[in-house]
């Protein structure tokens, strides 16, 4: 009798756990499908082309815009990935010639380039493009490069333009009048004046009448007028300037990020007679570029930085303290039961209080504090040091905020915190992670009171 029962029993929990899993397993579907209908509109709706790449070299997935400006098909991208397998930077991007041992640097320890002109010829298959390319390494939490972000835009276009223009003074003419990108000629004493100008520059600073702009002093065109000193200073040195991105102004003051080309053209003595200039507004590919590097900084599931993150710009807050002789505080903050509450209520019952600890945290700390979560159920705050912010204060401060959202219900269960902190004196520095380690163990022992009481 008793083993019939033991063996219902067992059956019964075998059931139970079996569903639990099945529950498990569809939020983790769900969460899949949600990432790849995120990652298909990142990707597919992007105007420019984009690869991801495994640290190897191995393609993980690409853009309708890259494979059109590569003139590529599904057939001919399997091909070629088969017969590359293992290459390096240089069997599988000889177009690159200067800057190959600069990318395999990315590839194998980190880091970023952008290369604004690369000329692609290929005469078998008479391919021929200019294109400019930005590379950046996402690192994984073991330090090394687990993928290769590639952003490829084609600017064919516009260096035919370029070249055109070398050309003769009518071509210049005709092209200037038709072309989509702002095309001026100027002079280089400050402040500067416009003397040409076509439609699309007028219409790239808002202006409507050639004369109303030629009468603008061309310094009133930079967000910073001490831009236009150094750019004028580079254009001297080099006679030329390529692919300088500044900060623009228009004429309702508004601002945008434009990309420009010029060219100074002397006079017998050596003096610069004018300015022959090209530039194209590239607010939205540094958007895009933002985007890209911030979704390696900061957390999916609450918006706040991520390890990386964090530790990316204590580093920087941590020279800015030292420079200015400002001490700081970290505090660390570990969310007690979150694996009991994501057994008993499921996964987004705890991912919605993760949430909510975001919204205390916000709520409770100011916006120039560094707010980050570097772990599952832990998360730190690196604030600037007062006379009257001690770690004692700001745990209380948090504490009440918390008592506060517990009040309201809005969860079947109650948040909780362990803290711990740890103070940065410029006088006597200490490292970030020596702060982390710090914080951390103070936390514990906080968690471990907290145990004892409860026994």
């Amino acid at each position: 009798m008793n083993k019939k029962n033991n063996k219902k029993i067992f059956k019964e929990k075998l059931l139970k756990k079996i569903a639990r899993l099945k529950t498990q397993l569809k939020i983790l579907q769900n969460k899949v499908r949600e990432y790849r209908t995120l990652n298909k509109a990142v990707f597919e709706h992007s105007p420019v082309g984009i690869t991801v790449r495994l640290g190897s070299g191995e393609l993980v997935s690409f853009n309708k815009a890259w494979k059109k400006i590569w003139n590529l098909t599904y057939q001919k991208i399997t091909e070629y990935e088969k017969m590359c397998r293992g290459w390096g930077v240089a069997q599988r991007y000889p177009y690159l010639k200067k800057y190959i041992s600069r990318v395999q640097r990315i590839f194998d320890s980190g880091g970023e380039i952008f290369i604004p002109e690369i000329h692609v010829y290929n005469p078998e298959t008479k391919f021929d493009k200019w294109v400019s390319q930005y590379y950046y390494a996402i690192k994984n939490p073991q330090g090394k490069v687990g993928h290769i972000v590639t952003i490829t835009q084609d600017i064919t276009p516009q260096k035919k333009m370029l070249l055109a223009l070398q050309e003769s003074e009518e071509k210049f003419r005709t092209i200037v009048n038709n072309v989509n990108l702002g095309v001026y000629r100027s002079t280089a004493e400050p402040p500067g004046r416009l003397i040409q100008a076509n439609p699309a520059f007028l219409k790239l600073f808002g202006y409507n009448s050639i004369k109303q702009i030629l009468k603008i002093p061309a310094e009133k065109f930079y967000k910073n007028p001490g831009d236009r000193i150094q750019f004028l200073k580079e254009l001297i040195k080099n006679g030329e300037v390529r692919d300088r991105e500044l900060e623009m102004k228009r004429k309702d003051g508004s601002t945008f990020w434009a990309s420009i080309y010029a060219k100074a053209h002397l006079d017998e003595n050596g003096y610069i007679k004018w300015i022959d200039g090209v530039i194209e507004d590239v607010t939205e590919r540094k958007q895009m570029i933002t985007t890209l590097q911030a979704l390696s900084f900061t957390d999916d599931l609450t918006g706040l930085y991520n390890r990386r993150g964090f530790l990316t710009l204590a580093e920087h807050q941590i020279k800015i303290a030292q420079r200015t002789n400002k001490p700081m505080l970290l505090l660390f903050i570990d969310m007690d039961n979150l694996k009991d509450i994501n057994d008993e209520f499921g996964h987004p019952m705890g991912d919605q209080a993760l949430i909510y600890t975001t919204k205390i945290l916000k709520k409770t700390f100011r916006g120039s504090d560094i707010i980050a979560r570097i772990g599952g159920d832990e998360f730190v705050i690196l604030t600037l040091e007062t006379k009257k912010t001690k770690g004692e204060t700001l745990y209380k401060r948090l504490q009440e905020s918390l008592d506060k959202f517990n009040r309201s219900k809005r969860l079947p269960f109650e948040i909780s915190f362990s803290a711990g902190w740890s103070y940065y004196n410029p006088k006597n520095p200490k490292n970030i992670n020596h702060l982390l380690k710090h914080a951390d163990h103070m936390m514990y022992q906080h968690k471990a009171k907290k145990r004892k009481k409860l026994k």
